[in-house]
């Protein structure tokens, strides 16, 4: 077993510092990557496949980028990365950018897909907002049942006067919540992104505290939410202050595990309905009910690319897509997983997700001590009786002393996310040598895999 390494104050930035004991982990000095190949991973989506549980929140050769080939050598200030030469420095992607940063939510009202009903969001959106403002420290609030002061978030401060804003949504793991997003957003919008993170209605953590609509319904909602979003801030505020501000010209879309299906489907990447519906002959489940109805059958068949999205990010992916469809999103994808991941796992998820996506400016950030919520900070915000409510095998996929600790993971993959939005979505190639150059953050603790 080896010793943690303290991690450096500026590793966190957006993440409420608390202060911990270092553990022991055991870990490769050297790690290998595997090989990109282009095997069949064609599993279509049957009913019983898009039912995800436990999720918060739930041909050629590829080549590692640290030194000499192999992973860890801890790129960044003082560690022997990118900054030198007149190049970028990687410190500027841990550190809050030059806007104070704002804190809101509000709800979006839509027609949902095949009812055509009334589907209402709660959004969460962080956002540059206007300097000395006088407003107090945000707090992030779910249901009465968990209160966290934000990190460098302000409570409802007026936007800033700039316009154009470069514009990333986020979605949240199967009965997660889009708060936790919020050492991503609060770090994006101080560098002059809008955030925002819209709880998936039906999909929630308190909706996981009664009854989660049904996978056919929530994997058919959740893409056209993300489209909703945007839309809405394309020419549905009305009157709000954000109007305006937001380019949705080139969108960044990045999710956690059933958020990860969520930022592909966005991108373009179809479901089968003529496997599920195969698969569904015979059967009389909730699922099988739903895909055949004739109005649902018709939205999944539209599909939910949304041509304004440029970039994904999927975090810990569920996929359910069959063979092929990762292959035609045409846009950079950066597949954050780690190695250790019980619920969506190397072999099920993060393999043939990189044997899927096939653009020329793909990235693979993997953490070899990595779990399922190694993404998001409930392993180290949450009180274990509170993190146990809501994430019954928590302990077991992340948030145990063996994994990496999320207080070194989230930050630098914030920090990924940001030089990855930066280079993709605004085209700023000084961030080029950050990721493709040696990994990021304490030595051995990510990977960095290319096409």
């Amino acid at each position: 077993m080896r010793s943690r390494r303290p991690r450096s104050p500026t590793r966190a930035v957006g993440v409420r510092p608390v202060l911990h004991e270092t553990s022991g982990l055991a870990a490769d000095q050297v790690i290998s990557p595997p090989m990109r190949s282009r095997y069949s991973f064609g599993v279509a989506v049957t009913a019983a496949a898009l039912l995800f549980t436990s999720i918060v929140g739930c041909g050629s050769d590829s080549s590692s980028t640290g030194t000499g080939g192999t992973a860890g050598s801890g790129g960044g200030a003082g560690e022997g990365g990118v900054g030198g030469g007149g190049e970028a420095n990687p410190d500027e992607l841990f550190e809050p950018g030059s806007y104070e940063v704002g804190f809101r939510e509000f709800p979006l009202t839509y027609s949902a897909a095949a009812s055509g009903e009334d589907r209402t969001l709660d959004l969460r959106v962080w956002y540059p907002a206007a300097p000395d403002s006088g407003a107090g420290p945000a707090r992030y609030a779910v249901g009465g049942i968990v209160d966290l002061p934000a990190g460098i978030a302000l409570d409802g401060p007026p936007v800033n006067e700039d316009e154009g804003f470069a514009f990333v949504v986020y979605s949240h793991g199967n009965g997660g919540e889009g708060l936790t997003a919020y050492p991503y957003g609060e770090l994006m919008a101080s560098h002059g992104w809008i955030v925002v993170a819209p709880n998936h209605t039906g999909n929630t953590a308190l909706d996981r505290l009664g009854t989660l609509d049904p996978g056919a319904i929530v994997a058919l909602n959740r893409p056209y939410d993300v489209s909703a979003v945007i839309d809405a801030f394309e020419s549905g505020l009305s009157g709000d202050e954000l109007e305006g501000k937001a380019d949705t010209s080139g969108v960044l879309v990045f999710g956690h595990s059933f958020g990860g299906y969520t930022a592909f489907a966005a991108g373009g990447a179809d479901v089968d309905i003529d496997a599920t519906l195969e698969a569904c002959e015979g059967s009389m489940s909730v699922d099988c009910e739903i895909y055949r109805d004739p109005a649902v059958e018709a939205a999944y068949r539209a599909g939910f690319g949304d041509s304004r999205v440029i970039a994904l990010a999927p975090q810990a992916p569920a996929i359910r897509f069959a063979e092929g469809e990762l292959g035609k999103l045409g846009m950079p994808t950066m597949l954050m997983t780690g190695r250790l991941d019980q619920t969506t796992t190397q072999e099920e998820s993060a393999e043939p997700s990189w044997a899927g996506i096939d653009d020329p400016d793909d990235l693979w950030v993997e953490m070899p001590e990595g779990a399922h919520y190694s993404f998001i900070s409930v392993c180290h915000d949450l009180d274990p009786a509170i993190l146990e409510l809501f994430i019954s095998d928590a302990e077991q996929d992340g948030c145990a002393p063996e994994f990496i600790d999320t207080r070194d993971s989230v930050p630098v993959l914030a920090a990924y996310l940001l030089a990855f939005g930066e280079r993709h979505v605004l085209g700023e190639t000084k961030w080029d040598p950050v990721l493709t150059g040696p990994p990021l953050g304490n030595e051995g603790d990510f990977v960095i895999t290319l096409p």
